[in-house]
């Protein structure tokens, strides 16, 4: 009886986990649409005034970094797009290196996280995270399914920083999660930042 019930577990594991996928990448392509959308109709209505926004904000690269970095580190206030908006009109070139560049802070800020979950279980702030809900969520699926739970994080709207902190903490390979993390998190601003870029041309 035993035996069946985990032939029947092991059977139910692969359906759960294609269709909790499925449903993260569809709520990200429903969110990368809306972003889209948003990005038009900002063009559209409100060019003059963001663009004037934008240009006050994208002058300081310095500042935009850091913000940027202190958001990535903590719970994403601000939207990753929301950064790429701001710099959508400048040339493809130094787009491609500014989306670049936010991938690598935004890996940056995940592996400090990472290294928060692996080497200070102990601190005050970390055990206020391990007490949250989400933490007990997110470890679950992470013991189940490992490496593809921070794969999603990395490019779905899952808690980045919170799914970095509790690979770290289950002592996942700080080497394997940099070698899935970095191209991953890379290739997932490039194609948001594509689809930006592109939605101001066509209204």
């Amino acid at each position: 009886m035993k035996q069946i019930k985990e032939d029947k577990n092991n059977k139910e594991k692969p359906r759960l986990l294609k269709k909790y996928i499925s449903q993260k990448i569809l709520l990200t392509f429903f969110v990368l649409v809306l972003v889209v959308v948003a990005n038009i109709l900002l063009k559209k209505y409100g060019g003059g005034y963001f663009n004037d926004i934008a240009q006050r904000f994208s002058g300081n690269y310095l500042l935009a970094g850091l913000i940027f970095f202190t958001s990535e580190v903590s719970i994403g206030i601000f939207p990753v797009e929301f950064f790429m908006m701001i710099y959508q009109s400048k040339d493809w070139g130094e787009y491609v290196l500014i989306v670049l560049i936010l991938g690598i802070l935004s890996s940056l800020s995940g592996f400090i996280a990472f290294l928060a979950g692996k080497y200070f279980e102990d601190a005050k702030i970390s055990r206020r995270i391990v007490t949250q809900k989400k933490f007990k969520e997110y470890s679950e699926l992470f013991l189940k399914y490992g490496w593809v739970i921070i794969i999603l994080a990395a490019t779905t709207p899952l808690p980045f920083a919170m799914v970095s902190f509790i690979a770290g903490y289950s002592k996942f390979s700080p080497y394997t999660y940099l070698k899935i993390i970095v191209p991953v998190r890379i290739i997932r601003f490039f194609i948001s930042a594509c689809f930006i870029k592109y939605s101001i041309n066509l209204f």
